[in-house]
């Protein structure tokens, strides 16, 4: 008990920690002050901070994106013509491997490799964004394919989608892949959180898919023992942000006609109606 309460102190010179004190130390100030409506303010300020830092809210919202994709036996998938990996898992780095630094998504690529090593796949495909890095336009595609190539990690042909924008680019791209080389079925890999409205977009782009998740962030997956928070760390504001990231993304996409409701996914790899195909161009 006494190792928790000190690890919680600590908490508080964490900047998460620090703002959450200062804004109940400026509440009790306001009341000392007789301002009671900006006392409550703050006080609501403060709980919520609380309640999203503190406690399992964030974690159990994205648990519910979650678990429908939970896959336990990576060997009882299906071979498909390619494994498509999408991007946001990598970024330039100067000093890396390969030019290549992993971001937290970065399990992507190794889900990727490891689907390739199993003999899941007989091409690899992978997204991703264009950085600019001093005036020079590095794409993490084509970063990542070298990074794969150099270390041996790809047996198979391994093939860039170039600059995407977004989710919806890179569906719209394997589609025309799918139509020119003839592929009936593609391993979509991507974090689990993402997986789908992934899912979703791909199937209203034509592209039937197995789903593999990975990069899970709660406890559907994450193996964590369970530890009080008293005081609210950045954790929990992460989680949320990509929560409220994902459903509005979702809507969004929906609004554009990128998501139809015939492709709305209704659990993990259940059969759908035929999704919606769309021409090959790129997202405006």
């Amino acid at each position: 008990m006494l190792e928790t309460v000190l690890r919680s102190a600590s908490y508080v010179l964490e900047p998460v920690g620090l703002l959450w004190l200062g804004v109940i130390l400026a509440a009790l100030w306001a009341l000392r002050r007789g301002q009671f409506a900006l006392t409550l303010f703050l006080a609501l300020l403060a709980a919520g901070m609380s309640v999203v830092g503190s406690t399992g809210l964030p974690g159990h919202l994205m648990a519910q994106l979650e678990r429908p994709y939970v896959v336990r036996d990576l060997d009882a998938l299906p071979a498909g013509d390619a494994v498509v990996v999408l991007g946001g898992g990598a970024r330039p780095s100067r000093y890396e491997v390969g030019g290549l630094g992993l971001s937290e998504a970065g399990d992507r690529l190794v889900m990727g490799a490891e689907l390739l090593r199993r003999g899941k796949g007989r091409h690899l495909v992978v997204g991703g964004a264009a950085h600019r890095v001093q005036g020079q336009v590095l794409v993490e595609a084509d970063l990542a394919r070298r990074w794969l190539e150099t270390l041996g990690l790809a047996r198979v042909p391994v093939i860039s989608l170039g600059k995407c924008i977004n989710t919806r680019d890179e569906a719209v791209r394997v589609a025309a892949l799918c139509r020119e080389r003839g592929w009936t079925n593609v391993l979509l890999v991507t974090s689990a959180y993402h997986m789908k409205r992934a899912e979703a977009v791909f199937r209203t782009a034509g592209v039937p898919v197995t789903c593999v998740p990975c990069d899970f962030q709660t406890e559907v997956s994450v193996m964590t023992e369970s530890e009080v928070a008293w005081v609210p760390r950045v954790a929990g504001f992460q989680k949320l942000s990509l929560y409220v990231h994902e459903q509005i993304g979702w809507w969004v996409y929906r609004w554009r006609g990128w998501i139809t409701p015939a492709a709305t996914p209704r659990g993990h790899n259940e059969p759908l109606p035929a999704p919606h195909a769309v021409t090959a161009r790129a997202a405006p």
